[in-house]
């Protein structure tokens, strides 16, 4: 039997990616199906076993001396927009909110504070943290730990069911345990514990098993901190969804195909095609919890509870895998929960004075005229939340009890850490599941023709039809990608990478037979994209092998190596060159990663090969995006780009009618030097800016010019110009005009 389950964003996530709000997500349960015999070897040492089944009496017996307790719990979120040239904040939101919660009465949450800074917002401003799931996370004092991080994706409500987790009674058919080295941990009153960590090694790749580090106190078995990420990232478990009137992603889990689908579901036969369809032609998306540390502290020298949580994840596109194509950027997301415990009430205690005695004392105590109230307030069930929301949302978005923004504090020592935590919880690997029904197959097809944004169009190849074979391992993914163009009939393109995904860098090793063209910026080729323009010569076909190395998952592509030895074919003239050489690409950025802030940065980029047509070519570009009165802001762009040696045609850059360095001019040429200067004065107009610009470039000799006007949205992620050139054209191309540009991922 199928189990529908909702999935609840708590963010806005970008149009870029999703061109729709997310609308929720299908877990589907299957039978707990379990291999035989499977507990016997659960255990790798004494030691583990000791402290694991210690750790589970513990907290099944604990969870019975507390009867209620009052906290604070402070909530941050923080989420970049998708970019390759700088950082930018896309998303910023605190909440703080008082619980009372209680084993025999329904949870009481009120919210003190809650903003959120996102594009519909100016700089500077914020509004009311819409929704409320904050008091969820720690709403049992006692629950599962591991329900922190996944209840991001799937809710409270539904992360237990989901989730196997290593601390539930049947863990050992699901997990294997291994004990490691001591730590000393510091709780909240300065105790120190010596406490000793357990590896917990998931039996099969799914994404409701875990790979996690538990850290137990050998004395009382409870348990200190806990780190974990995701056994599997998700992929292939989510698809697009059209229903009556929406357009959601959702995620299923288990058995391939046992998921139900949303009530809302289109009817029939036209229903599975157009939701097929339009999981045909839309990239797949990949979502991933890198790690999650949830830290507890000792209070009152009795009770663990938890004291903080940090998460980390990322949400992007599984296009990735080739050898020189452009890598869709991730969109990062962070999160940190910090819990303040005002009060504890053990079983069969007085309430402590000045503290609601029961959830109708906390709700007289808290509730004021105005105030929204959410959730059943006669309800009995312990399970229910009543939410009470102050009826004056400006002052909750300017509360003083709200937490810093995570953009406006210095995180380094807190990434590093989170960092050695992923490499460490990705050296745990993964277990062989044998045919456990939960276990996904390691190999996924993309059928030629039916998968839609696998389509291109090319002056060479025409409309280009293409299928790709992948292969999961635990320590990464092979992709076989091959194109078919339909102008005429020659080999195909072809493109063999093995990936290798370190939570620190991405290791990517080429074979390929693939048409490559070269465009201004980052140092080396580029495969056409899903619709190219222009002439047959800008293209060649290259035979060849490569290595790459990018920075980790979730992480913008900042620093790019590429080694290559390539036998390269001119698609006009037949002109050969066989050579060997590397390029760099470097987009460094500073400052700027709040609203309206001081930032700067650039990239620099550099290819050099020898054989034949031996050149070197580099590129460098700086930006400084200065904050103004009134709102304002005033960006100032400046590069230069130069060839030196024999280079081929394919080997020149590229100017003009792409508007990177240049707009409002006809056509594009290829030329051995050039320097640029750009100003672009913005102001807030809505959640959009408007600009003015002006741009200078000197190629071939001769200075060019033009001006214009736009529209910026999200700090230059995405800008609509209308340019004008206003001298003379580019010896080769066109001349100056009236032209609409449309940029994506700008300095400003």
């Amino acid at each position: 039997m199928s189990v529908v389950h909702p999935l609840v964003f708590p963010l806005p996530l970008p149009p870029l990616l999703l061109a729709a709000a997310l609308h929720g997500a299908v877990l589907a349960q299957t039978p707990d199906t379990l291999p035989p015999d499977s507990a016997r070897d659960a255990y790798l040492d004494e030691t583990a076993r000791r402290l694991v089944l210690g750790a589970k009496a513990a907290r099944d017996t604990s969870r019975h001396t507390i009867d209620a307790y009052t906290s604070v719990i402070r909530e941050r979120v923080a989420v970049e927009a998708p970019s390759f040239r700088r950082d930018r904040p896309w998303v910023s939101g605190e909440r703080a909110v008082r619980i009372r919660w209680s084993r025999e009465e329904p949870n009481v949450a009120h919210v003190l504070g809650a903003r959120l800074r996102h594009p519909g917002t100016s700089p500077g401003d914020s509004e009311f943290f819409p929704g409320l799931r904050v008091e969820r996370y720690a709403a049992d004092p006692l629950g599962d730990p591991f329900n922190f991080g996944v209840a991001v994706f799937t809710g409270t409500d539904t992360a237990a069911t989901a989730m196997r987790s290593p601390l539930e009674s049947s863990s050992e058919w699901y997990y294997r345990y291994r004990s490691g080295d001591t730590i000393t941990v510091r709780p909240a009153d300065g105790h120190v514990v010596q406490a000793v960590a357990v590896t917990v090694i998931p039996r099969y790749r799914s994404i409701r098993l875990l790979s996690a580090i538990l850290w137990i106190d050998p004395e009382s078995f409870a348990v200190a901190r806990v780190a974990y990420r995701l056994a599997k990232k998700v992929d292939r478990e989510s698809y697009w969804h059209v229903g009556r009137g929406s357009l959601g992603l959702w995620v299923r889990s288990g058995t391939e195909g046992s998921a139900s689908g949303p009530r809302d579901s289109l009817p029939g036969l036209f229903g599975r095609f157009v939701s097929g369809a339009l999981n045909n032609a839309m990239p797949r998306v990949e979502m991933d919890i890198t790690t999650v540390v949830a830290d507890y502290g000792l209070w009152e020298m009795r009770h663990w509870l938890p004291r903080s949580v940090r998460w980390k994840g990322y949400m992007g596109v599984d296009e990735g895998a080739n050898a020189t194509g452009v890598v869709p950027p991730d969109i990062p997301m962070t999160i940190d929960w910090t819990v303040e415990i005002e009060d504890i009430r053990e079983r069969g205690a007085d309430a402590v004075p000045g503290t609601p005695e029961s959830a109708a004392e906390a709700l007289r105590l808290w509730h004021r005229e105005g105030d929204s109230i959410g959730g059943d307030v006669g309800s009995e069930d312990p399970a229910e939340t009543v939410t009470i929301i102050p009826a004056d949302r400006e002052a909750l978005a300017a509360s003083g009890l709200l937490p810093p923004a995570l953009w406006d504090e210095d995180r380094g020592d807190d990434e590093a850490m989170l960092a050695g935590l992923a490499s460490e919880l990705e050296a745990v690997g993964t277990g062989e599941g044998g045919g456990h029904p939960e276990a996904v197959s390691p190999w996924y097809f993309f059928p030629p023709g039916k998968t839609l944004r696998l389509l291109r169009y090319n002056p060479v190849e025409r409309v280009s039809l293409g299928t790709r074979l992948r292969r999961d391992f635990g320590w990464g993914t092979a992709v076989l990608t091959t194109r078919i163009g339909t102008a005429r009939l020659e080999v195909p393109d072809i493109d063999l990478t093995v990936l290798r995904d370190h939570p620190r860098r991405r290791i990517l090793v080429s074979l390929y037979r693939a048409l490559r063209g070269v465009e201004l910026g980052g140092g080396g080729d580029d495969s056409p994209g899903l619709y190219e323009s222009g002439e047959a010569s800008d293209f060649h076909w290259s035979h060849g092998a490569a290595l790459r190395i990018l920075p980790a998952s979730g992480h913008r592509n900042w620093l790019s190596l590429r080694l290559f030895a390539e036998h390269d074919t001119d698609v006009e003239s037949d002109t050969t060159r066989n050579r060997v050489g590397a390029s760099l690409a470097w987009r460094p950025w500073w400052g700027g990663a709040r609203f309206g802030s001081l930032g700067g940065g650039g990239s620099a980029g550099v290819r050099g090969s020898v054989g034949d047509n031996s050149h070197l070519r580099a590129l460098v570009e700086g930006a400084l995006v200065v904050p103004l009165p009134r709102r304002m802001s005033l960006g100032v762009q400046a590069g230069a780009a130069r060839v030196w040696g024999d280079p081929a045609r394919q080997d020149l850059w590229r100017i003009g009618a792409t508007g990177d360095w240049l707009r409002g001019h006809e056509g594009a040429v290829r030329v051995s030097r050039m320097v640029m200067g750009r100003v672009d004065l913005q102001r807030p107009l809505g959640f959009l800016r408007a600009s003015v610009f002006g741009d200078w470039t000197r190629a071939g000799g001769e200075d060019h010019y033009a001006v214009g006007a736009g529209l910026v949205f999200m700090d230059g992620i995405m800008r609509v110009d209308v340019a004008r050139g206003i001298r003379g054209g580019i010896e080769g191309g066109g001349g100056p005009a009236l032209r609409v540009h449309l940029l994506g991922d700008a300095f400003f």
